[in-house]
């Protein structure tokens, strides 16, 4: 289930990336845009600073538990995962599909049918249908922490329906927090 191997994705030209930008800035946002920001800024913070702590705890030389996994707490199938790699320039991430889930139809992950296209969107791709989305994003060196985070927290709203009051569960066995790293409210 967690990470098991590296597919190099296609990066847009800078002038894509502004354009989504400046039109998602915009002051005539429609309301599931700024729906979308706002669920990605109250839970950015929460991301970011594990992501932080993993970077700074090292080592960078391996992977071995330098993960965070974030999943809506009332549905376990619905998660993204990412991983440090090559000096944590670089992350590995996963979006679920339900392929490490339950064997039964009761319990399956049941995704809405805009789910996949969404993944597509943020570049997600399935290379094994028994294996999850993946998507390898670069962070740069230092590493742009809230790339991962908004990557995460974008899929998590576009595919798996998160919302601004939906509670969220964090996995990250290197991160270390202080008590209130974050302010506001964060699940």
């Amino acid at each position: 289930m967690i990470i098991a191997a590296l597919a190099p994705v296609r990066i847009r030209s800078l002038s894509s990336v502004m354009l989504v930008i400046a039109l998602g800035s915009a002051s005539g946002a429609a309301p599931a845009d700024r729906g979308r920001a706002a669920f990605i800024e109250a839970h950015r913070c929460a991301v970011v600073e594990r992501l932080r702590s993993i970077h700074l705890r090292g080592p960078r030389s391996t992977s071995r538990d330098r993960f965070i996994a974030v999943r809506i707490t009332a549905a376990e199938q619905s998660y993204v995962q990412c991983i440090f790699f090559d000096e944590d320039t670089k992350m590995h991430c996963e979006a679920a599909s339900g392929a490490y889930g339950p064997r039964t139809e009761a319990l399956r992950l049941e995704r809405s049918p805009s789910s996949i296209p969404a993944l597509h969107r943020l570049g997600f791709t399935q290379g094994d249908p028994n294996g999850n989305y993946a998507r390898e994003i670069a962070l740069g060196t230092p590493p742009a922490l809230d790339v991962a985070a908004d990557l995460m927290l974008g899929a998590l709203h576009d595919a798996y329906g998160a919302r601004l009051d939906t509670r969220l569960e964090f996995t990250a066995p290197r991160a270390a927090l202080p008590r209130h790293a974050c302010p506001g409210p964060v699940s």
